[in-house]
């Protein structure tokens, strides 16, 4: 992994925020050991639980939600962290499919340093392709598993491997029309606040997945139907050109 210089104060508590399903345990299980000695305070938001499974309640430094299983946020739930923690605080958003290196906090909380907080890096990111016709084909994604030369500019990074000041980015997901598409949430709240989003270099496998492509993957169920989400990418362009905002992806 290269190393980034750190010019602003690295301070600040950390907090990790992950959701996962039961359907997700035997990856869950690898990916919570992986980041627990990571971070100050863990947010789980359990989708589809029926009860809090025992090996978590153990943990002293996690705070366990278990999501209703009507009105849900579902993974959406993750960007509450910040409200629920109250004051300021580097926050390192997860996936429960990915093997995260003993130095990936530190790399993350350098690389928000780098750019004085004003950006959500991450280590997962996709620049969208004309002619825009299809959210899925028309991109170009910088896969968390291969090598990346430089810090690049993208128009979306996957919330899996994202981080930021909650003191710049505080979203409220329950303003959300939809709560299957946070990378694209989080890519029209950083351009409304005026973040950059900004893909971290990095070695190859320097991150895991655990799996991919799986049955209740929101990726997989994009690349068959993707016209909401091609909807929201063409109106997100459109704002890089003319930055005029509707909000039609909140509620009304």
């Amino acid at each position: 992994m290269h190393k980034h210089e750190n010019t602003t104060d690295t301070s600040l508590p950390v907090i990790g925020s992950i959701a996962t399903m039961p359907s997700r345990a035997n990856t869950f299980k690898k990916t919570l050991n992986s980041i627990l000695p990571q971070v100050n305070q863990l947010y789980v938001f359990l989708d589809g639980f029926e009860e809090i499974p025992l090996e978590l309640l153990k943990q002293p430094n996690c705070h366990i939600t278990l999501l209703p299983q009507q009105g849900s946020l579902h993974a959406s739930s993750r960007f509450l962290a910040p409200h629920l923690f109250g004051s300021d605080a580097t926050v390192i958003l997860f996936d429960d499919d990915i093997l995260y290196p003993p130095d990936y906090v530190a790399q993350a909380k350098l690389a928000l340093a780098q750019y004085g907080g004003k950006a959500i890096i991450g280590f997962h990111g996709t620049i969208f392709l004309p002619p825009h016709l299809s959210y899925a084909r028309n991109r170009h994604t910088f896969h968390f598993a291969t090598k990346l030369d430089m810090d690049t500019h993208v128009h979306e990074l996957g919330c899996g491997t994202a981080a930021f000041h909650s003191s710049k980015f505080r979203p409220d997901p329950a303003t959300w029309r939809h709560h299957q598409m946070d990378d694209l949430y989080m890519a029209a709240e950083a351009l409304k606040t005026k973040l950059s989003l900004i893909s971290i270099k990095r070695e190859a496998n320097w991150l895991t997945p655990l799996a991919e492509n799986q049955k209740d993957s929101l990726w997989r169920a994009t690349q068959q139907n993707d016209r909401a989400q091609t909807y929201f990418m063409r109106d997100l362009m459109t704002q890089y050109v003319q930055p005029t905002w509707n909000d039609w992806w909140k509620r009304p």
